[in-house]
């Protein structure tokens, strides 16, 4: 089973949401689903499936998606802090320097660099996961598309047929 992937915060809200009656799936047992080279060449119960299959995935990357969007702002919150306390120690320790100065020896400050990597970290992760749902919504619309070319085919061939009996 795949797993959201959750902090302390995105943990919490999820469990708000429980509480509310408003579950939201916590992972999903369905391997990735993938667009075949060429979509016309599955009949209708398998288009209609692949479009399920793509729908329900895309809820799971999207669910994953705000999770990762709340961990963002967690981390970047927990490095606006630590950069703050930063200044102040160094401000403290080192009362004629400049502001400048101040904010160049935090930038070069070693204790920052795990809070600043986790940051980075989950940037990287939340630009990537909005890639992929992006991906995935482009796949069901282009199932959608199909759906509906196949069934505005036969209401067509429907209609004509009315008007010609």
């Amino acid at each position: 089973m795949t797993r959201l992937i959750t902090n302390d915060t995105s943990k919490y809200i999820l469990d708000m949401l429980d509480e509310q009656g408003l579950t939201v799936d916590r992972g999903t047992t369905m391997p990735r689903p993938q667009l075949p080279a060429d979509i016309t060449e599955l009949d209708d119960e398998d288009l209609m499936r692949l479009y399920t299959h793509l729908s329900a995935y895309s809820d799971f990357l999207g669910t994953q998606l705000a999770c990762a969007i709340i961990d963002e702002k967690d981390a970047e919150r927990n490095k606006d802090y630590a950069e703050s306390e930063a200044m102040l120690r160094h401000q403290t320790s080192n009362p004629k320097s400049t502001v400048t100065v101040i904010k160049a020896l935090v930038d070069g400050d070693p204790t920052l660099a795990d809070v600043r990597q986790e940051a980075l970290v989950k940037y990287s992760y939340r630009k990537m996961l909005e890639t992929m749902v992006n991906n995935y919504e482009r796949s069901t619309a282009v199932c959608s598309r199909e759906l509906t070319r196949r069934t505005s085919g036969d209401n067509f061939k429907t209609r004509s047929r009315k008007f010609t009996a």
